[in-house]
């Protein structure tokens, strides 16, 4: 029986901002299609900058980065298929939430009613079918992170890399969100990388890796 690839793949992955200070170390991780991944580690430990580097918002120092088996370090951000969920939600104020999503679509050149249809799946898959016309300061922190999920759903991409996305968010929020997540990962079979600081979100997590000081943590 031949063992399936891994989606994502790092290998002897090195990152240093300065050409000194190494923050991420000989880093590998194999990411099946379908998982859910928390990387768990506190601030400074190296998980951001392994999203992103995944994402292609930083290149690597030193390795490689494979999806589905071909090497990305230098194929940009928006080639790669890769969803991404931020922090700070980084929705377009001016724009409704339908806008926000079909912003990416439109930049694809994708037609109007393509456009339409991708949105507002992607808005019922985060139970926010209704709420097209409205703008992100009329939604709670909790609803404008599920906006977040869906303009990175809109596309259907290969994964999503969600950067602490309940930091931001009280605790009953950010546990519909990390529900709504799982159900994603469950029914879409969406594959997530998640990362957080906060080891409540083990709660969530199948799949948990622990990142300090730039390496795996073997505990």
């Amino acid at each position: 029986m031949s063992i399936e690839e891994p989606l994502v793949k790092f290998e002897n992955v090195q990152k240093s901002y300065d050409g000194e200070i190494i923050v991420v170390k000989d880093f590998n991780l194999d990411v099946a299609k379908g998982e859910f991944v928390t990387m768990l580690g506190p601030s400074g430990s190296g998980k951001t900058t392994c999203l992103m580097m995944l994402a292609g918002f930083e290149p690597t120092t030193n390795g490689m980065i494979y999806l589905k088996g071909s090497p990305i370090n230098n194929v940009p951000p928006h080639k790669r298929g890769i969803g991404m969920v931020f922090q700070n939600y980084a929705l377009f104020p001016h724009m409704t939430v339908a806008e926000n999503l079909s912003f990416p679509l439109e930049v694809r050149k994708m037609g109007k009613t393509e456009r339409e249809a991708k949105v507002n799946r992607a808005l019922d898959m985060v139970q926010l079918g209704d709420f097209g016309k409205r703008r992100p300061m009329q939604l709670s922190g909790g609803q404008q992170q599920r906006v977040a999920v869906a303009r990175a759903l809109v596309s259907k991409p290969k994964l999503i890399l969600a950067d602490e996305p309940t930091a931001n968010l009280d605790s009953t929020s950010g546990q519909k969100l990390m529900n709504n997540i799982l159900q994603l990962n469950a029914t879409e079979h969406v594959t997530f990388v998640f990362t957080t600081h906060d080891p409540h979100m083990m709660t969530y997590a199948k799949r948990v890796i622990h990142l300090k000081d730039g390496r795996l943590d073997k505990l």
